[in-house]
């Protein structure tokens, strides 16, 4: 997939260069896009490989409830991560809990409580302290890096989206990075309006048309004018006719269900007709690869390019006559 950020450049670029810019984001920095959902965004910062970590935020009919679960969320990590907290051991040879060097924002008294009820195999939370001060400690426990802090919101219903939103806009008063994700673009109402300035509006490149077509099953594909020509020769032909069908998925085991544009399935002959789009890599490379899957599954192939076939087309039609004769020598199968 690739993406266009259409508020900034008009150039398309790929998902890692958006999740880096997600990665990128300064503490109490604000990002809303629109257009991709929660399966957009964790393929982004997976294929940036960011270091960094990202928290999906709960929901809930109330701010009160989600920020509850997101406190008890961070805690279950921190415990996950315990003892490596803030990207070092924070324990000493003899199991002790040690604070961490060089971190000044980090609570003395919260670390020593949070170590020991970690140690003991305890999600460190506390209900008595103040929400901003487990937030914050929490969020520097679980990595050297705090992690970004990602909604998806509704675009739709503003009651349903006001309590994220204003999540969102506590744990970016807190020094979070936050992200804010819209399928689509809201209107600039409230509660949305405090989130539209300065979004970005991700648009998904469309898929070429072939990619989009799915041929019928035993059919020519309807876009390829060379496939017709030559699914009708082996058509009117007496000996062919009966043996070959179009647009055939091959069940290769362990190495998937490939489409072939011709079949004869009792004989395992392939015949796969190129265009000029299969004479340089990739499709060079994936077409040889392909071959070696198919023949070590028990399947001959044979590749005829477009214009052999716009050129000649009954010479064509005569190498798979061949090539047809000869399997039938070999498996003993009567024409």
């Amino acid at each position: 997939m690739e993406v266009r950020l259409q508020s900034r450049s008009s150039a398309v670029i790929g998902l890692s260069e958006l999740g880096e810019r997600v990665t990128r984001l300064a503490a109490g920095e604000r990002l809303t896009i629109t257009g991709i959902g929660v399966d957009e965004i964790r393929q982004a910062l997976t294929t940036s490989q960011a270091e960094r970590p990202a928290l999906i935020l709960p929901t809930g009919r109330s701010t009160e409830v989600i920020l509850r679960q997101l406190i008890d969320d961070l805690a279950e990590l921190a415990l996950g991560c315990w003892p490596r907290w803030y990207g070092q051991d924070c324990v000493k040879p003899d199991g002790l809990p040690v604070l961490p060097t060089g971190r000044s924002d980090v609570s003395a008294p919260w670390f020593r409580a949070a170590s020991k009820r970690a140690a003991a195999g305890y999600a460190p939370v506390f209900r008595r302290i103040a929400r901003s001060i487990a937030f914050t400690q929490l969020m520097r426990a679980i990595g050297p890096h705090d992690p970004i802090l990602v909604a998806l919101i509704d675009p739709v219903d503003a009651a349903r989206a006001a309590p994220l939103i204003q999540v969102l806009e506590w744990c970016a008063g807190q020094g979070a990075s936050v992200v804010a994700l819209f399928p689509s673009r809201p209107a600039a109402v409230p509660p949305f309006e405090r989130l539209l300035y300065g979004a970005i509006a991700v648009v998904a490149t469309a898929e070429p048309l072939l990619t989009r077509f799915i041929a019928p099953t035993g059919q020519a594909h309807h876009a390829s004018l060379i496939e017709q020509r030559v699914a009708a020769a082996l058509q009117q032909d007496g000996e062919l006719g009966p043996l070959f069908a179009c647009n055939q998925t091959v069940a290769l085991g362990g190495y998937g269900n490939p489409r072939v544009d011709l079949l004869w399935r009792d004989g395992r002959i392939v015949v796969e007709l190129d265009g000029p789009e299969h004479q340089a890599d990739p499709n060079f490379a994936n077409d040889r690869h392909r071959d070696y899957e198919l023949l070590v599954a028990g399947h001959l192939v044979l590749r005829i390019t477009n214009q052999q076939v716009s050129t000649d087309l009954q010479a064509a039609v005569e190498k798979i006559r061949m090539v047809v004769r000869f399997r039938q020598s070999t498996l003993n199968i009567q024409s």
